[in-house]
């Protein structure tokens, strides 16, 4: 794999950027970022294969005047930051579990679609990495990705961040104006993280834009069309946000026509094992370290209900390989609070809802281990029907005690 910079002159005019794009696409190279100023594109791609880069450098010559290409690096175990350059794909979301499995496919059936994306999830789900696959999945992977979180904006400087601005709309402004993240998207994918945080006079703005589909710069009287896939990502519940009037309801029906929901992972213990494997895998090759972790600190990891989910997971992998001196992990090394561990949040207060907690508890620990159902049926000294419906109601969602 190989990261390029592309730092291409004489680009003044908003059709001869297209003319770049448009040989982008003719090859197998990925647009990381884009950056477009008064005669000059930067931009930032990955391909993997090297030959490809001479053939688009050929191409771009043509048409423009290529000041320099530069090599971040050869081999994608060498990138400074594959991380942040790395497009991401759906094979690059861990899971196994039957409710990712339905969201995945849910994702790739609407990659190439133009409609907006509504991805909801809690905190540390996994929804920025959703996003990112089904922008390289589509059509739209050629041209940018921009991402913005949109608790991150200072409300003063939101539409112009947007929407840009014309020179001179205010003071202080640049004197030859700026395009907002709606242009730098055009043709690509805007993706609007933590929705929520939208003050009403924005959302307002926001919903013009996907009624119109073109968006008039900050001192500006020209409506400029755009041709930008939204993708909206959000914890909040949205629903409550109509209610106590801090989210507009015309701009919830517009964005809700493509929804995707994110289980957290304490709904996924399959998905759980396949995670603490990866994350030891991974960190112990980047701190060069051979831990392992013992009964005790596994049993503890999978009963903690983890409410930041797999960032909480994730940062908790890290914090042992940076701090515990022992190779041998133990539970008391993880520093988890044990009062949220599902045993003391989840347990219900009838002993009949206590029996079919735990009973749910041993069916899901058993799958995770890869144990059949007929072979949970034998151990719990039920029919296998009675098992299969029990993991049916699971895999919907449905509580325990409706049994």
């Amino acid at each position: 794999m190989v990261t390029i910079r592309w730092d291409i002159k004489t680009i003044d005019r908003l059709s001869m950027v297209e003319d770049v794009l448009k040989e982008f696409s003719c090859c197998d190279l990925n647009i990381v970022s884009m950056k477009v100023t008064p005669g000059r594109i930067l931009i930032k791609s990955w391909c993997r294969q090297v030959q490809d880069i001479p053939v688009l450098q050929t191409r771009l010559e043509q048409n423009a005047d290529i000041v320099n290409v530069a090599y971040l690096s050869e081999t994608e175990n060498s990138l400074s930051s594959p991380d942040s350059t790395r497009p991401r794909y759906f094979s690059d979301i861990i899971c196994n579990s039957p409710a990712m499995k339905i969201v995945i496919d849910k994702a790739i059936k609407i990659a190439d679609s133009k409609y907006t994306v509504l991805i909801r999830g809690e905190t540390g789900t996994g929804k920025d990495l959703l996003a990112r696959a089904i922008h390289n999945t589509g059509s739209r992977r050629f041209y940018p990705f921009i991402p913005v979180n949109c608790s991150a904006l200072p409300e003063s400087l939101m539409e112009s961040e947007f929407f840009g601005y014309e020179k001179g709309a205010f003071s202080g402004a640049d004197s030859q104006g700026k395009k907002g993240l709606f242009e730098m998207a055009d043709k690509g994918t805007l993706f609007l993280d933590e929705l929520g945080e939208l003050p009403l006079n924005l959302q307002s703005k926001l919903l013009r834009v996907l009624q119109e589909g073109g968006i008039r710069r900050v001192g500006g009287t020209q409506i400029i069309p755009i041709n930008t896939r939204i993708i909206v990502a959000t914890n909040a519940n949205l629903e409550e946000m109509i209610a106590h009037r801090t989210l507009r309801a015309d701009l919830w029906y517009r964005i809700n026509v493509l929804s995707l929901t994110i289980p957290p992972l304490r709904e996924r213990p399959h998905d759980l094992n396949l995670l603490i494997r990866y994350f030891v895998q991974k960190y112990a090759k980047e701190f060069k370290r051979n831990i392992i972790l013992d009964k005790t600190a596994y049993e503890t990891l999978r009963q903690h209900t983890w409410p930041g989910n797999i960032r909480e997971l994730e940062n908790t992998i890290i914090r042992l390989m940076l701090m515990c001196e022992n190779d041998i992990i133990r539970s008391d090394d993880l520093g988890l609070d044990k009062s949220l561990s599902s045993v003391s949040i989840n347990s219900p207060n009838s002993f009949k809802d206590q029996v079919l907690h735990t009973e749910r508890q041993l069916i899901e620990k058993m799958l995770a281990d890869n144990v059949s159902s007929r072979e949970i049926a034998k151990k719990l000294g039920v029919s296998h029907t009675t098992v299969l419906n029990k993991i049916h109601r699971y895999q919907q969602g449905i509580s325990a005690a409706s049994d």
